[in-house]
């Protein structure tokens, strides 16, 4: 065995609990850097999905599922490891934009869907005499035909037996 094989198993020997977790491949170099970070008192912090660091220039950097420890006194001392990326602001402003103009543009044809669906009938036509509209108000009449869909007769009758009453009439007609 040579020296270097040596200093190599002795290192990792050092290392155990580094080397048994289920986090990506980690080089020499950062295994060395989060043992001496834990030996200086930090501990693995857990729960963290996202950090993101910005800078005066507008700069965005995110680090997507990083490992982070933190410091044991003040606890505000932080080290986060993981795949650093630069995140474009304007890109995610103009992703937002569009998916707020597809969801606008399907709401838009839901409505239109909706719309066309629902076919507005025509009032049935009268085959009889015209009845009398003496005593009653020709705005109700026509109220009644448009929000019950009945001829100018049946109007003419149910606002007749509800005494020219317009609710009464279009709850008759429309059981």
């Amino acid at each position: 065995m040579t020296q270097q094989d040596t200093k190599h198993e002795q290192a990792e020997e050092e290392m155990p609990e580094l080397e048994n977790q289920d986090a990506p491949k980690l080089n020499r170099g950062e295994k060395k850097c989060r043992k001496a970070l834990m030996k200086i008192g930090m501990k693995p912090f857990a729960g963290v999905t996202r950090v993101t660091l910005r800078k005066r220039d507008g700069l965005i950097f995110v680090v997507n599922e990083p490992d982070v420890l933190r410091s044991e006194g003040d606890g505000k001392s932080f080290a986060v490891f993981g795949e650093l990326k630069l995140e474009d602001p304007n890109t995610r402003l103009q992703q937002a934009e569009a998916k707020k103009f597809a969801e606008n543009q399907q709401a838009a044809a839901q409505a239109q869907a909706a719309v066309s669906s629902v076919k507005k009938e025509e009032p049935k036509k009268d085959t009889g005499a015209p009845l009398s509209e003496e005593g009653l108000t020709a705005n109700h009449i026509n109220l009644v035909m448009e929000h019950t869909q009945c001829s100018r007769n049946e109007a003419i009758a149910a606002l007749r037996e509800t005494n020219d009453d317009m609710i009464n009439a279009v709850m008759k007609l429309t059981k």
